[in-house]
């Protein structure tokens, strides 16, 4: 995420090196590198090779969500398996627990859904402003 950010609050026709985003945020470059990948192949990244090569958002940072992001990395969100697909768990039928963590699921997947990562690169500013960060 704090790579995402980092490039969206930078001009967006301007490419950045893995090694750029990595020093700047403080990020490991192997691991920052192979997350970047990984973004490239669904598109949430552009990654350009040659000289003059490197990564930017592959669309606007407005229409990034921070449950794409994870779910690009991770697959889908799930908070106990048995939300992952219908019988995956014995008891789900007359589980008291489903029920709650069905609605907890629901709750934690609109905020993910509705944050993209211009809000955070807004609040990220912000912080900066008052010293936050």
């Amino acid at each position: 995420m704090r790579g995402l950010l980092f490039l969206a609050k930078q001009p967006t026709d301007r490419l950045f090196l893995v090694s750029e985003v990595s020093k700047a945020q403080r990020i490991p470059e192997t691991y920052l590198a192979k997350i970047f990948q990984r973004l490239s192949k669904t598109g949430l990244l552009k990654s350009t090779r040659g000289l003059n090569g490197g990564f930017n958002l592959g669309k606007p940072a407005k229409e990034i969500t921070m449950k794409q992001v994870i779910e690009a990395l991770e697959g889908p969100i799930a908070l106990n398996r048995c939300l992952l697909r219908q019988g995956e768990c014995d008891e789900e039928e007359g589980c008291p627990l489903h029920e709650v963590f069905e609605e907890a699921q629901e709750k934690f997947l609109a905020v993910l859904d509705r944050t993209t990562i211009e809000d955070l690169a807004r609040q990220d500013v912000r912080n900066e402003r008052k010293g936050r960060r």
